[in-house]
């Protein structure tokens, strides 16, 4: 009887283990499929639907971002399928792209030179427009999102400029050209009623609006057609200082050259 109940176990473990080894047979197998091990059929599918994701890259008919593009064409080369038009097909897709994104740089660059000027613009406000008229074209810059230091350096500014105007009535709501030219009426009025120390406190007034006392000062004492004729150089502290020893101010405002920070670094003056 005991005989019998080994030969039982026995069987017993024989399927048992016959059971295990066609499990682990079916994960071994499961296993090669997810570690890429591909049939000649799946690996033909596959490179053929590769060539067919590229082909839009190739025309510039991709409806996809140039980003987007550029991972599809990474996913490509990673698979490595070594498949001789593939392989050209790739190259192709790379240059595409390559001159792709050189032409998108140059657009931005563009976009942030035209932008650029225009905040330089703002920051002067020059056709005296209103907060609300700043904000609207501010607003308008904002939304192309360049994604420039420089540019949000002076978005930043021209908010500031626009929070001014709105809680100020004072010179903050005066272009900056009536500013300089008001300065130069009231220092050469002061001086010459003899109030000398009033035209020294618009002097020191006036010249924050510069970068420094050195900043360059051309007047134009004649001009044929597009070329000018200056007079000697001079800087804002001397000329300033010279209208109130003439008690005189007969130059008019030619041009208004500012720098990174909106400070003026060069005025062209003509005379009237």
């Amino acid at each position: 009887m005991s005989e019998i109940a080994r030969k039982i176990k026995s069987i017993r473990w024989q399927h048992v283990m016959f059971t295990l080894l066609m499990v682990l047979m079916v994960a071994g197998a499961d296993s090669c499929k997810s570690t890429g091990k591909l049939s000649k059929k799946e690996r033909k599918a596959q490179i053929e639907n590769a060539k067919k994701e590229l082909q839009p890259i190739i025309n510039g008919t991709s409806t996809l971002s140039l980003d987007e593009q550029q991972r599809v064409l990474n996913g490509i080369i990673d698979k490595n399928y070594n498949d001789p038009i593939l392989n050209s097909l790739i190259i192709e897709a790379q240059q595409k792209l390559k001159a792709a994104f050189a032409d998108q740089q140059k657009i931005k660059a563009q976009k942030v030179d035209v932008a650029r000027a225009a905040l330089y613009d703002m920051l002067l406000n020059k056709d005296n427009k209103s907060a609300d008229e700043l904000e609207k074209e501010l607003n308008a810059i904002k939304s192309q999102n360049l994604k420039d230091s420089d540019l949000d350096e002076l978005i930043s500014k021209v908010e500031q400029k626009i929070r001014d105007m709105r809680s100020s009535g004072g010179t903050a709501n005066i272009p900056v050209k009536n500013q300089l030219m008001n300065a130069f009426s009231s220092i050469a009025n002061a001086a010459k009623s003899g109030n000398l120390s009033q035209a020294d406190n618009i002097i020191q007034k006036t010249l924050q609006l510069f970068s420094s006392d050195d900043a360059l000062v051309l007047i134009i004492i004649s001009r044929n057609g597009n070329d000018p004729d200056y007079d000697k150089p001079t800087n804002i502290k001397r000329y300033l200082n010279l209208l109130k020893d003439t008690k005189a101010s007969k130059n008019d405002i030619d041009a208004i050259m500012t720098d990174a920070n909106g400070k003026i670094k060069e005025l062209d003056l003509i005379k009237m």
